[in-house]
């Protein structure tokens, strides 16, 4: 039987089982694929189907919930397959010991949030290196963000990172961050110019000078409370000359081409604007999670994937949203882009969401160069 795209990514992510997160879609259906007789490399593993279906016909029913703000599945303390609640403080809500037979877990991880550092005007830029200002071509992972941010937000400038340099079929470059780094959250233009490093970097005072591109086209975010939301992301002409490939030299260098599905325990890093070279795991997967926008906006994204921190430390912090998540080893595969979160919790868009659904809105097919 032909694998359904629901299946084949369900396929990807068990199967790549073995291998070695703050702040800033389509339903699925609840019963359990029939087509796979192994969800693991060698059969290695847990099955993750029935927690998959448990947890795709009782997210929206635990998301209703007050002080839930995500679900998952992921790996309970045994090595079985769980579905894992995530909530705003310990005892915000009353939660199930299992569903449809598979075990529940809880975790606090307060309140996720699409967050960017903000300054007002006349206020100084941050002095780490990826906040400075780098010659051009500027590498990937340093801050950057739309030039008319503070025309739209009126009294405080913003910024997050650029994540990758994008090629199309149509051999345009790009520059990819969130939609809430370069579109301020729907609220952008095309053509706004997007600069190098972002305004919160520089008193809320840059300027034509400091522009590496303009804004091609993002995806739009869905507040509604009936919508999902599957990634949040944008990109920006760009050439060669304006925007490299590769993190500065305290980072991991250049991301492959060759992109990978997520998956439980897979080791994965970021370097990004605030909390530059970080290492995680991935902890949760197929996770629907209530995301916290600018004036109260809330955003509901579906089939994201959850990170933690390696050694209890902090995957990324306020400013790092955009930033390319890829594999722990020396291929750099990229597998997410860090969006959303908490102090303990980072929130992923998967990559290939990101490509197909920019590509749709750019007209052409995307790799990451």
């Amino acid at each position: 039987m032909p694998f359904s795209r629901h299946s084949r990514r369900l396929f990807v992510a068990a199967a790549a089982f073995t291998a070695a997160g703050i702040y800033a879609c389509a339903e699925r259906d609840t019963t359990a694929p029939s087509d796979q007789a192994a969800l693991a490399r060698g059969g290695q593993g847990p099955d993750l189907r029935a927690a998959i279906a448990a947890k795709d016909k009782y997210a929206g029913q635990l998301l209703a919930k007050e002080g839930v703000v995500g679900t998952a599945v992921g790996l309970g303390s045994s090595g079985q397959a769980v579905i894992k609640v995530y909530l705003t403080r310990a005892g915000a809500a009353a939660v199930a010991k299992s569903l449809d037979g598979v075990a529940v877990e809880t975790k606090v991880t307060g309140e996720l949030r699409a967050i960017l550092p903000t300054a007002k005007p006349g206020s100084g830029g941050g002095e780490t290196d990826p906040t400075k200002r780098f010659t051009r071509p500027v590498p990937i992972g340093v801050s950057a963000g739309n030039l008319n941010d503070l025309v739209y937000l009126r009294t405080v400038c913003t910024t997050g990172t650029l994540g990758a340099r994008l090629k199309g079929a149509n051999n345009q470059y790009y520059a990819l961050s969130n939609n809430h780094v370069f579109a301020v959250e729907n609220r952008a233009q095309p053509g706004d110019p997007i600069i190098q490093p972002g305004q919160a970097d520089n008193g809320c005072r840059s300027t034509a000078a400091d522009q590496i591109g303009t804004l091609a086209n993002y995806v739009p975010l869905n507040f509604s409370r009936t919508a999902t939301n599957v990634v949040d992301a944008a990109a920006a002409a760009v050439t060669t000359q304006t925007v490299g490939s590769a993190t500065p030299v305290n980072g991991y260098g250049s991301p492959s081409s060759s992109i990978l599905t997520a998956a439980l325990n897979m080791a994965v890093e970021k370097y990004g604007r605030t909390t530059v070279l970080t290492h995680g795991t991935v902890t949760g997967l197929d996770a629907s999670v209530k995301i916290r926008y600018g004036k109260g906006n809330t955003a509901t994204f579906v089939h994201q994937f959850i990170i933690t921190g390696t050694n209890g430390s902090a995957f990324n912090g306020s400013g790092d949203s955009g930033a390319l998540i890829v594999t722990d080893n020396s291929t750099h595969n990229p597998v997410g882009l860090l969006f959303a979160g908490s102090t303990s919790t980072t929130i992923a868009n998967p990559i290939g969401d990101v490509l197909t659904q920019l590509g749709q809105r750019l007209g052409t097919t995307l790799s990451i160069q």
